[in-house]
């Protein structure tokens, strides 16, 4: 397979200079295969880690509250546990409605206009912003699989044993088991906190050249279906910018495009970076597609979609939440494409061939 040059320059975390210097680059190789191509900016909430903090600090408030009037602490420690679950799982923020926005890049082409609403069938997609060193979530990534995260210990050991103590202290049953039971959540929160802390830390200014090997992929996945196609395909392109924090690139995009790409029984084909070979990530080094997404609740995907690939990719459940997942919540067809190099593209592109709402 003979794809064209896909070398991506290093880009930056979300909202940095260097992240709009890439969104600029990304552009640029777009408008070299010939498509018009649009630099949206768009308004994110800040990092994921300093929502996780506020959500278990607010936890952790409630629970000391809670020790001289429980059923006040209870509900307090509810209404943070429901807000945490709502923006991690749903994509619908509550408290994290507080948090200071920044401005991010997503780059389209086509841009914004009819072409949305008629020539659109396919959208490729990947996130381009560099995932911040992220100490505890790698490890914990490694040690269980993918199976242990942040966000399940801070809401499943945090928030749920110092919401069962306040309601166990509420209905009478004091003693050492229910302030154990609020000690062991308390510690936990206060040790999430921490994490965020050092993942803050440790965040990266630029990206290694393994981290664009998404944007490589979907660039040489358009490059064959340009190839092959008689005229322009019917396909869009969007790299999404602050992908990392929760896909909220993706989110800001598709709150406009939904309608459209509904309407056209449009199919998102995301692609992210597989991680080294003999990784949860690809198992014997094989492409994988994503069969659920998401942390605290899954999302079925459609991995239907590459049923009919010969090359067989495996399904892989992501404990993050991408492209795809957005563009699920909303009604669409999706699906992620996990994995670098000529087998990904291979993939990504008998996707997009079974893809076709026709």
């Amino acid at each position: 397979m003979t794809t064209a040059e896909t070398e991506i320059p290093p880009t930056g975390v979300a909202g940095s200079d260097l992240e709009r210097q890439a969104a600029r680059r990304l552009a640029d190789k777009l408008r070299e295969r010939g498509r018009s191509v649009s630099v949206e900016s768009v308004s994110v909430r800040i990092s994921e880690g300093s929502s996780i903090s506020i959500h278990a600090l607010l936890a952790l408030v409630a629970g000391l509250i809670g020790l001289k009037f429980p059923l006040v602490g209870a509900a307090l420690v509810l209404m943070a546990a429901f807000s945490f679950y709502a923006e991690r799982c749903l994509g619908l923020p509550i408290i994290g409605r507080l948090l200071p926005t920044r401005a991010s890049q997503n780059v389209m082409s086509p841009p914004p206009g009819p072409a949305w609403q008629q020539d659109v069938e396919i959208v490729l997609t990947a996130g381009y912003d560099l995932p911040a060193s992220y100490p505890t979530g790698e490890w914990l990534s490694r040690r269980f699989s993918g199976r242990i995260t942040t966000d399940r210990i801070v809401l499943w050991a945090g928030m749920v044993p110092v919401f069962v103590a306040l309601m166990l202290d509420a209905a009478g049953i004091d003693g050492f088991g229910p302030q154990l039971i609020q000690l062991i959540g308390s510690a936990v929160l206060l040790s999430m906190v921490a994490a965020q802390v050092d993942r803050g830390l440790a965040e990266d200014a630029e990206a290694a050249e393994a981290d664009m090997k998404a944007t490589e992929n979907l660039l040489a996945v358009l490059d064959e279906a340009i190839d092959e196609a008689d005229g322009d395909p019917p396909i869009a392109v969007c790299f999404f910018g602050a992908e990392t924090g929760s896909a909220q690139g993706a989110a800001e995009f598709f709150k406009e495009f939904e309608n459209d790409l509904r309407a056209e029984d449009a199919a998102v084909i995301n692609f992210v970076n597989g991680a080294e070979p003999g990784t949860v990530l690809t198992r014997k080094a094989r492409v994988l597609v994503t069969a659920r997404e998401g942390d605290l609740a899954s999302m079925k995907m459609n991995d239907e979609m590459a049923n009919e690939s010969p090359l067989k990719p495996e399904p892989a459940i992501l404990r993050s939440v991408t492209a795809a997942t957005i563009a699920r919540r909303r009604g669409l067809r999706s699906t992620t494409v996990v994995g670098s190099g000529d087998d990904a593209v291979d993939v990504g592109l008998d996707i997009v061939d079974n893809s076709s709402p026709e």
